[in-house]
């Protein structure tokens, strides 16, 4: 594997200046993405019913409940008779079947 180094880059302050605006403006929409997906999070409870679980993952209920759970294995939690699905389960499920 080749390896490249540069000890010493000479920019133009020009060049520089767009380099840094590039930066910063893709070092903020990373941001703005990640308060998005955090505020998602805070929205719903960790152990969701099945239509917050439908909501957090953008489908419908009967997709969860049918195709989700039953044909793929979405893992659920079962409390006090009633089917809950941890986010943290459908985050990493979504993980594992993303394409």
């Amino acid at each position: 594997m080749a390896k490249l180094s540069i000890d010493e880059l000479d920019l133009s302050p020009s060049l520089l200046d767009v380099i840094k605006e590039t930066a910063a403006e893709e070092g903020k929409q990373q941001a703005q993405l990640l308060i998005e997906e955090y505020k998602k999070k805070l929205e719903l409870p960790r152990f969701m019913g099945m239509a917050q679980a439908a909501k957090y993952m953008n489908t419908s209920y009967n997709t969860v409940k049918y195709v989700f759970i039953e044909k793929l294995g979405l893992r659920v939690v079962m409390i006090d008779g009633y089917e809950k699905i941890d986010q943290r389960d459908a985050d990493a499920f979504l993980e594992k079947h993303k394409k």
